[in-house]
């Protein structure tokens, strides 16, 4: 059996090869380390299989001959193209996977009913056609299976769990520096291959979420936004670290104007969003919050802007008369403050042009309604539907509903 050893980088020391051993004479060393001299297809470990299958193994497997040729009879088969063979006493635990691109997310579900996964988590071999290898991207990218079967997931191509085991031998990592290592590298290749994909948040089969996305000491996600953001132009919805983070600074500012006695309430797409979703919307770059433009001065960050005890910053725009409350110094996610004046039963906007902002009648605020937003209660228009479809048209929120991100970026 021809064996294939791919690396990043030449092992060393290196493996004590003798010629005079027929077995070893089966095993190539492949580095991918970058050589000027090279050929592209160099790089490319498919280039070195012949086979018609590949088995990969864990360090340290003992391969049982008998187990082996079931999971070549069921491989064989055509019904399915990936075997997987649990190593030592290793409980196998069958995933789904669900990548949602839009959402810049990844689902794992745990599926306890059958054979048939999307990946496997726990010890194992793999037994694989070679021809599905070269149907994907990266087949040897890392962090190594997971990279392999979140490609065959996006692909459908199922993998089945086959009975029986292989042997464990003596564990490769024998000193808890040399765990933690390891651990610590795949970590590493996990987080390069989530910023690879653009996977911002990751569902485990426990309920746990890990954030992959970005902090309130990071940048945001996405570039300034100049007409269409650029996740739009991907067919995207906004990240959703850049939404978690939104949402925080609409909740502190609203506490903020609100506890200054500053009439204040929710404005067009930020409206839109707690009609249709209780939210925020999937796409929003911004949230937009009204204010009476007599009442800025009750707001002391307002009056002084710079950053809070809470590290929000705030700061008036430097064209036109409106306010911007950015997450932190570093992460711009914001919220905007638009000032509007009354004059003749019309609120009028206080110096500022904006895109899909335009004036309205007063009685709209007289009352202000209360309409649930972001996972609290928020001021609002007292006809919120009426109030969109002065604003963005008639029928606002089921255009909406049917077009998305389209109603406002055509």
């Amino acid at each position: 059996m021809p064996v294939v050893i791919v690396c990043e980088t030449t092992p060393y020391p290196p493996f004590p090869f003798s010629v005079t051993n027929e077995t070893l004479r089966n095993v190539k060393v492949i580095s991918l380390a970058l050589k000027l001299n090279a050929l592209p297809q160099d790089f490319n470990p498919l280039t070195h299989i012949s086979t018609e299958y590949v088995l990969f193994v864990p360090d340290s497997t003992r391969v049982s001959r008998r187990v082996l040729q079931l999971a070549m009879v069921a491989v064989s088969s055509g019904k399915i193209h990936a075997v997987v063979i649990s190593v030592g006493n290793s409980h196998l635990t069958c995933q789904q996977v669900q990548w949602k691109y839009a959402d810049w997310t990844l689902h794992y579900s745990k599926d306890a009913s059958g054979k048939i996964c999307d990946a496997v988590h726990g010890q194992h071999a793999l037994l694989i056609r070679t021809e599905v290898l070269h149907k994907l991207p990266q087949p040897f990218g890392l962090p190594f299976p997971e990279s392999l079967y979140l490609q065959l997931a996006v692909k459908n191509i199922k993998i089945q769990i086959a009975d029986g085991k292989l042997g464990a031998g003596h564990g490769i990592l024998k000193t808890p520096g040399g765990r933690q290592r390891a651990s610590r590298h795949m970590r590493d290749y996990r987080v390069a291959l989530y910023k690879q994909l653009g996977i911002k948040a990751v569902f485990r089969e426990d309920g746990r979420v890990q954030w992959f996305g970005c902090k309130r000491e990071t940048q945001r996600c996405y570039p300034p936004v100049q007409g269409t953001p650029s996740y739009i132009l991907s067919g995207r919805n906004t990240p959703p670290c850049c939404r978690r983070n939104m949402r925080r600074v609409a909740g502190h500012v609203l506490r903020a104007l609100l506890q200054a006695g500053a009439r204040c309430w929710l404005e067009t797409t930020s409206l839109l969003g707690a009609v249709l979703r209780g939210d925020i919307l999937p796409w929003a770059e911004h949230v937009e919050i009204g204010i009476h433009a007599s009442d800025v001065t009750r707001v002391s960050w307002l009056q002084r802007g710079g950053a809070d005890a809470d590290g929000y910053v705030w700061e008036r725009a430097t064209k036109g008369h409106y306010y911007r409350v950015a997450y932190s110094a570093t992460n711009r996610v914001y919220v905007l403050i638009l000032p509007f004046s009354p004059r003749n039963g019309t609120m009028w906007p206080a110096d500022w042009v904006l895109a899909h902002q335009r004036e309205f009648p007063e009685r709209h605020l007289h009352p202000l309604a209360q309409i649930t937003f972001a996972g609290r209660q928020a001021p609002a228009p007292n006809d919120a539907r009426a109030f969109l479809d002065l604003k963005l048209g008639a029928n606002s929120v089921e255009r909406c509903d049917k077009l998305g991100p389209k109603l406002l970026y055509p």
